[in-house]
């Protein structure tokens, strides 16, 4: 009996040292703070990245819900095809152009003809004070050039030899100067020194260029040279050709810094200044001018490059729509590249512009966009200017944030884990939040898609098609969920549907647990 025994007891310790219990264990998944990333490989990917990030924006510590829009300027009809701000000191302005009307967007409510009798809409701007009184000059490409004073609209004098004003599609400011072009060649036209306009010099920039194109875009780039600011000129061919120059006169004083090769520019408007940089929307992606000096289009690092791969799948699908535009939103620190869809459809792809982390906005369907008093409008194709980043809903509809972020192989990498419960954490601006989160396996998405459910609305209980409310007073997020995925990689997928809450994402958390099965 005592031999059995102790057999019995050696097979017993035996069994015990080869079997594992069963280990519960945490990890959190930080909220994709990084941004938008469709250019790693899944298994690659930036723990702070996002595979998706949709009406979410990435600030310096987290991922914010965006805000919506709301009714500004009504009464005009189509397409609002331009919207811009006159800023002539305590007198700041918003004019529009729809429906072959000129119209003062200024204050909400009804919109005010300023002009009629135009055939196109889609105006360019520049303003400067020539002689001390600040002049907005308007071109379209169609009708003849205009002036606005902040009160008045009129024709601008112009004359110049081989030009016909009405064909004038661009304008910029450039030390003191106005310059003009026509978008079907080489050649661009300047006035004399504080004149909107006047009589205008030819400069025909087909003898710089080596690639041929027309001139599309301008803009003025800011360049420190260690002794200073420098301003320098910059033209933008249908080629992909950045012509730049130095001086103050074209006729006299201009040198060449250098023409440099990137993609094509998608419109006229592809040019924006951000901070002392220029940022150029291409057919390469968007472009920051200080990184194509001195490499080129060979080798360049655009700024999206995270989301390169979706950049270029738009600019060649949707080339051809109008409504491709920047605005730099300084206040919501972001500057916005306006993607038209359709005629009536219009995406943002947005950067947080202290981070460099990006994302992308739905429903903001603005066709025009512009600052006024340092907040965000837009023009829709519906006639109405907007006024966007205010409230917690889309005009009517609901606000839909959708984020994904990198896979997370939640640090056993090769390891079989079985994921028991997960959680959201964050705050709401109210006192309960209705979402749903999933949990995805070996880079396998979540199946949830936003057509599966209808609008959420607070006090859903948890198993309906939107999950989990709180109605106690505490907004801070912050409960344990079951769910049911085994594998090695990990992700979780956060969707928030709402026209009156906000949502500060701080992180998802995944309780799983290894260990040998007997």
């Amino acid at each position: 009996m005592a031999a059995r025994f102790s057999g019995s007891s050696r097979m017993r310790r035996a069994l015990r040292q080869t079997t594992r219990a069963a280990v519960s264990r945490p990890s959190v998944i930080p909220a994709p703070s990084g941004g938008w990333n469709v250019r790693d490989e899944l298994d690659a990917m930036h723990p702070l990245d996002a595979v998706e990030l949709t009406n979410f924006f990435p600030t310096d510590g987290g991922v914010v819900t965006k805000k919506g829009y709301a009714s500004h300027a009504t009464g005009m009809t189509g397409d609002v095809s331009f919207l811009a701000e006159f800023d002539a000191g305590a007198s700041r302005k918003m004019i529009a152009g729809s429906n072959g009307e000129i119209w003062d967007v200024t204050s909400d409510g009804a919109a005010s003809s300023l002009a009629s009798g135009f055939s196109s809409d889609k105006w360019q701007h520049a303003q400067f004070d020539p002689a001390g009184t600040a002049l907005m000059g308007l071109v379209n490409g169609t009708d003849a050039p205009q002036t606005f004073d902040g009160t008045t609209v009129t024709g601008m004098t112009i004359s110049g030899s081989g030009l016909t004003p009405a064909n004038l599609v661009g304008i910029n400011v450039f030390k003191s100067r106005t310059y003009f072009w026509d978008g079907i060649s080489q050649d661009f036209w300047y006035s004399s020194v504080n004149a909107m306009g006047g009589t205008l010099t030819k400069f025909p920039l087909g003898r710089v260029s080596g690639f041929g194109g027309n001139l599309v875009a301008m803009g003025t780039w800011n360049v420190d040279g260690g002794d200073g600011v420098n301003d320098m000129a910059v033209f933008c061919m249908s080629s992909g050709d950045v012509i730049v120059y130095n001086g103050d006169d074209p006729g006299s004083s201009w040198a060449l810094v250098g023409v440099y090769r990137i993609g094509s520019p998608l419109s006229v408007r592809s040019v924006v200044k951000l901070g002392n940089d220029l940022a150029i929307t291409t057919s390469d992606g968007y472009v920051p001018l200080s990184r194509v000096l001195p490499k080129g289009r060979v080798g360049v690092e655009t700024v999206s490059d995270k989301i390169i791969d979706e950049v270029l799948r738009v600019t060649q699908k949707y080339k051809a729509n109008y409504g491709w535009d920047i605005i730099h939103y300084p206040h919501g620190k972001m500057a916005l590249f306006n993607v038209p869809v359709s005629t009536t459809k219009f995406d943002q792809h947005v950067i947080n512009t202290s981070t460099g982390s990006w994302a992308k906005f739905t429903g903001w369907n603005g066709i025009s966009w512009s600052l006024l008093n340092d907040e965000l409008y837009f023009g829709s194709t519906d006639g109405v200017v907007y006024k966007a980043d205010t409230g917690r809903v889309d005009g009517t509809a609901d606000i839909h944030a959708i984020g994904q972020p990198a896979w997370d192989h939640l640090g056993a990498r090769g390891l079989q884990k079985n994921a028991k419960l997960a959680r959201l954490v964050g705050k709401t601006d109210a006192t309960s939040l209705v979402y749903k989160l999933e949990v995805g396996t070996d880079f396998v998405n979540p199946t949830g898609q936003p057509d599966d459910v209808s609008p959420a609305q607070a006090g859903t209980l948890w198993g309906a098609a939107w999950g989990s409310a709180w109605p106690d007073e505490s907004r801070i997020i912050d409960r344990w969920e079951t769910v049911a995925s085994l594998g090695d990689a990990f992700t979780t997928r956060v969707q928030v549907k709402s026209s009156t809450v906000g949502f500060d994402w701080y992180s998802t958390a995944i309780v799983y647990e290894t260990g040998d099965m007997i």
